[in-house]
């Protein structure tokens, strides 16, 4: 009796050497079957994820999708649906949750028809309205038994692909070559887009994986000024994402559609200048509030010149405040019998937030002595038996528990928070 013939393994050289030597015209797919390879087992069989080769092609995880229906349809690969039980077994038996599919990469497959299919042609060997020979993902790879199936267009979704939308959806449809639908006389494109199209499309970070013809429809849209305006726009536009950290900007088609461009200064048109900030000369009440704001976030007395028309004040760039008014009544109070917040509580932030609003600066908590100073313990050297730190804390010395309200009233006692 004969014994059985082994079956062949397949190593992920030969999956990938397979991959790469077959003509698909379609560089993304092409890309997406290659990464295929490096994940195969003996058997020709994946077990890999939309995210991982999404990683590995530098391609969005809906291109990956729609290259993976697409390679299903010429009959490059088959899919399985797969499932998780209770207990953390792969099944195919629709119990527990869907998880990624079985993908097995069809090495044994007449490649002539493989080619012929991504191309959109009929099988050589068959009229185009016969039944072919055509890979299923249920025969194995080294069956010696051909099993002929009707092969669905590849305008129709196949029939091996059923029920996976729930996990990995793939259009009903096959993805358009990476021509964008344009005929193949590059002479013709030429003549069909603006002059400027290319240059603004080009420069679009992120246009290796966006739908050019998309662009294009939309560019076409635009009157000769908006076009001049949106290629100069673009890396302004980048530049701003980069500033912002921002890794993606939207389509580029719809950042045309939206006209996003105009969010920039049209080109030859002279920068916006801002106007120039009005400076007032502070007196009376106010000047009197500004120096109490900045003995408690300075811990200094305010600096007053005189002008020979004016009078005593400081000059300013700040609009008029209200409630700094209101400080002018604890003007010549001595700030040692003022209360302190301490640093960390809602006071002291509401205070730091109003204070920085009429100096213009950003206030820093002051450290607060809780004992008086004294030489014996305080002002020794540290290996003395008698030193000991003076006790203090951060915070600011203030009039109030909480500023005055903007319209310049205080809070009252027992008023709640």
């Amino acid at each position: 009796m004969t014994a059985k013939k082994r079956a062949r393994r397949i190593a992920s050289d030969e999956a990938t050497a397979w991959a790469r030597n077959l003509e698909l015209g379609n560089p993304y797919a092409k890309s997406v079957l290659r990464a295929l390879g490096g994940y195969v087992d003996g058997d020709g069989m994946c077990w890999v994820g939309i995210p991982s080769l999404a990683s590995d092609t530098d391609l969005s995880q809906d291109t990956v999708r729609r290259r993976l229906g697409w390679l299903e349809e010429i009959g490059a690969i088959g899919r399985t649906p797969q499932w998780l039980d209770e207990n953390g077994r792969r099944n195919g038996d629709g119990r527990g949750k869907r998880t990624t599919d079985l993908i097995r990469l069809l090495v044994d497959a007449d490649i002539g028809a493989i080619e012929a299919r991504a191309a959109g042609r009929d099988v050589d060997e068959t009229p185009a309205n016969s039944r072919v020979i055509s890979p299923s993902w249920q025969q194995g790879l080294n069956s010696d038994t051909d099993d002929a199936s009707p092969r669905p267009a590849l305008g129709q979704p196949s029939q091996y692909s059923q029920g996976l939308d729930s996990f990995e959806p793939e259009p009903e449809n096959p993805p358009k070559s990476p021509s964008g639908g344009f005929p193949d006389d590059h002479k013709a494109i030429e003549e069909s887009e603006p002059t400027e199209f290319a240059a603004a499309f080009e420069s679009y970070v992120g246009h290796e994986v966006m739908r050019r013809d998309l662009g294009l429809e939309q560019f076409r849209l635009l009157t000769p000024d908006d076009r001049a305006w949106c290629c100069h726009a673009v890396p302004l536009y980048m530049a701003k994402l980069r500033e912002l950290k921002q890794r993606r900007p939207m389509n580029f088609h719809l950042w045309v559609r939206t006209r996003g461009f105009r969010e920039f200064a049209a080109p030859g048109a002279a920068p916006a200048k801002p106007a120039a900030p009005q400076r007032r000369f502070v007196q009376g009440d106010e000047l009197k509030g500004l120096a109490v704001a900045t003995q408690i976030a300075e811990r200094r007395e305010l600096r007053v010149i005189r002008e020979l028309d004016l009078g005593e004040g400081v000059w300013t760039q700040l609009p008029p405040q209200i409630d700094l008014t209101a400080m002018a009544a604890f003007a010549g109070v001595d700030r040692e019998a003022w209360q302190v917040v301490d640093l960390g509580t809602p006071q002291f932030a509401a205070w730091r937030d109003r204070l920085a609003l009429w100096t213009g600066a950003e206030p820093q908590a002051e450290r607060i002595f809780l004992e008086p100073y004294d030489p014996n313990v305080h002002g020794v050297s540290s290996s003395n038996p008698n030193f000991r730190l003076r006790k203090s804390k951060q915070g600011f010395r203030v009039p109030a528990p909480w500023p005055p309200r903007r319209d310049g009233t205080w809070q009252v006692a027992g008023e709640r928070e």
